[in-house]
């Protein structure tokens, strides 16, 4: 497992707090990616975004605002992640507010910038009533700034150009090798969800490891949904970090409604959601509702019991014992729904079982792409029924005459019965856990449906 190439070149959005980094990273991208808020520090991840333009591949990266003042804690980690970004580009766009014209901070961050001996863009956002660069900014010595107004759109397409041009050389030699936009469609999404302080960031970060995104105790920590390319033995897999989930009425800032609805969309375009639980903390009303999420929206599903190295620290006598019961105490406390999901037992922290949770998360994804037969789809119902028959209809006895699998989002199994009756929800359970008895279905969202017999 390694982490794919990323795409050159790599151009990094600079600046510091509050010029309007994050907005023009949506415009270049073609969409709100990143989270925008006129609160300092909004952004503390590294967010990535490729982007075409004029028949060159470029990958921009959202930064955090530069800051030379000494931090501690989520500061100082936020500061640490902007100069790994620092490191591996190809070329930077200094972004300066207009509005508020030349500042110290702007020319230190130049400095620093040139220190690296990387192509230099100037931009000077927020040029929303006269799109112009004010005078003291040529004083910087850039050979060009480029006026733009990043909320309204007027002037990025000049800079477009310009990047384009600057860096079309670079871009033309990897050309050939960059994988197409187009063919990531079929690329399997997993995305890592759950409450806030399971450990979904330090379990990307264990899976990549290396220290992709910002891990701290504080909740809250991830805003943006952040999508990292991987390679798992040879097949190419999007890994996707998300923000935690909380129940509406318990957020109150706006920075967290976005987070949220990042951590949504996330889940909307995701194949598989590798849903995390606290194994110290078993699972909640929280739990619950994400995991109901997953099956609504007919993703697959694959629950980690995360933080396992703690429940081994507490001096269980047979830690598969323990492993044994745990993993049923979720099975009965998880929505009907999600059931018969997979569970794996992982530490994050010590790399337990966190490579095999990503091979089950493909399965699921395999198992999704499968389509069972008609005729084994109506066998395995069959050999259920003979094992125990519906309750009678109306005195009469219900047969089974026809079962077809229905490929989708949930995956849909259509049953027609004679006489057409209904079938108790009961009776619809045992008949899932038949066909979850299949080991190949495991994960699979499957909704039963009572069809007419024509």
């Amino acid at each position: 497992m390694s982490v794919s190439e990323i795409q050159r070149p790599v151009i990094v959005i600079v600046g510091r707090p509050n010029v309007g980094k994050s907005t023009l990273f949506n415009r270049f991208v073609g969409r709100r990616k990143a989270i925008v808020a006129s609160t300092r520090g909004t952004t503390r991840d590294r967010l990535y975004g490729p982007i075409e333009w004029r028949g060159v591949r470029l990958t921009l990266v959202d930064t955090g605002g530069f800051e030379f003042a000494k931090h501690e804690g989520m500061a100082a980690a936020v500061q640490d992640h902007l100069r790994r970004a620092l490191q591996e580009a190809d070329g930077f766009v200094l972004i300066c507010d207009a509005q508020e014209g030349l500042v110290p901070a702007d020319e230190m961050i130049l400095e620093h910038l040139r220190k690296t001996g990387k192509p230099i863009l100037l931009a000077a956002n927020k040029a929303d009533h006269r799109l112009a660069v004010p005078p003291e900014f040529f004083s910087l010595g850039v050979a060009e700034a480029y006026p733009v107004s990043a909320l309204h759109g007027r002037g990025t397409l000049e800079l477009l150009d310009q990047l384009a041009e600057r860096f079309s050389s670079s871009a033309s030699c990897q050309a050939a090798s960059s994988p197409d936009a187009s063919t990531a469609q079929g690329i399997p999404t997993l995305a890592i969800v759950g409450r806030q302080n399971v450990g979904k960031s330090s379990l990307l970060n264990a899976l990549l490891r290396e220290e992709r995104v910002i891990v701290s105790e504080a909740p809250g920590t991830t805003r943006d949904a952040i999508d990292t390319h991987l390679m798992v033995n040879g097949e190419p897999v999007i890994l996707v970090d998300t923000a935690g989930l909380r129940h509406r009425r318990k957020v109150r800032d706006p920075i967290d409604f976005a987070s949220m609805a990042r951590t949504i969309e996330a889940l909307n375009r995701c194949d598989v959601a590798l849903v995390v639980l606290d194994a110290t903390q078993g699972v909640t009303r929280d739990d619950q509702r994400i995991m109901a999420q997953v099956y609504e929206r007919g993703r697959g599903c694959l629950l980690l019991l995360n933080k396992w190295d703690l429940m081994r620290e507490r001096g269980a006598s047979s830690a598969r014992a323990t492993e044994r019961t745990l993993i049923e105490a979720v099975h009965r406390a998880v929505p009907a729904a999600t059931r018969w999901a997979p569970v794996l037992p992982i530490s994050a922290k010590t790399g337990f079982h966190v490579s095999q949770g990503l091979t089950g998360a493909l399965g699921v994804f395999r198992a999704l792409q499968r389509r069972v037969p008609d005729a084994e789809c109506f066998a395995l119902l069959e050999a259920a029924w003979r094992l125990q028959p519906p309750p009678r209809f109306r005195g009469r006895v219900v047969r089974l005459q026809q079962a077809y699998w229905v490929p989708g989002r949930p995956v849909r199994v259509e049953i027609r019965t004679r006489p057409v009756g209904w079938l108790p929800r009961s009776y619809q359970h045992y008949l899932l856990r038949r066909l979850y008895a299949d080991r190949r279905l495991a994960g699979v969202p499957i909704q039963l449906i009572m069809k007419d017999a024509a």
